[in-house]
């Protein structure tokens, strides 16, 4: 199945995304028992995990809980926790910005629709890397791509050097059933690619 031009636009339109510099820092954290997570992990709802996000050999405790659900990440005594404008609907992890470090990303709700979100350490602090503006169409579920499982380039050559992320999208407009669209990390946001070479 091939997605509509309409599609591909759309999900383009992911470079234009807004950045998001400030985080929300407090000191403490719980002791509780974490699964060993890498990428590809979904997060599920209350599960505490391990993964190396800073890249200093050291496993972060990640978890999303609450009711509307926020992601917590924890490093020693430094707690970034997600600003409450963002519900996070789903979230695994993915080095999908190519720098050699896990990040999370998540699909977030709020007042303006749905989103997608790349928590990382970067700059030296935890924080929002990258929040696009609203989705259409709405992306429904993620998963994360491995770059040995990415589709070819026309020459041949595979179309990433790290993890993809793949969108099941809810049915545009005029059409019936979902459709899926790979999109890769630009520099800056993400680009759509079109559906994965499966359909």
């Amino acid at each position: 199945m091939s997605a509509s031009p309409a599609v591909v636009w759309t999900v383009a339109t992911f470079a234009a995304a807004i950045l998001l510099g400030s985080a929300v820092l407090v000191t403490g954290c719980s002791r509780s028992e974490s699964v060993q997570a890498d990428s590809g992990t979904r997060l599920e709802h209350g599960t505490t995990y391990s993964a190396d996000l800073d890249g200093d050999g050291v496993s972060e405790r990640v978890v999303v809980d609450g009711s509307p659900a926020s992601l917590t990440i924890t490093d020693g005594d430094t707690v970034y926790r997600s600003r409450d404008r963002w519900q996070v609907v789903e979230a695994r992890l993915g080095d999908t910005d190519h720098n050699g470090v896990l990040e999370v990303v998540a699909l977030l709700d709020s007042d303006e629709g749905r989103h997608l979100g790349l928590f990382a350490h970067f700059g030296g602090e935890y924080r929002e890397r990258l929040v696009t503006s609203e989705l259409h169409p709405r992306p429904v579920s993620l998963e994360i791509v491995p770059p040995e499982n990415a589709p070819a380039g026309s020459d041949g050559s595979p179309v990433s050097s790290g993890d993809l992320v793949l969108l099941t999208l809810e049915p545009a407009p005029g059409r019936i059933g979902q459709q899926s669209v790979l999109c890769r990390w630009n520099g800056f946001g993400f680009t759509g690619l079109g559906p994965p070479a499966s359909e």
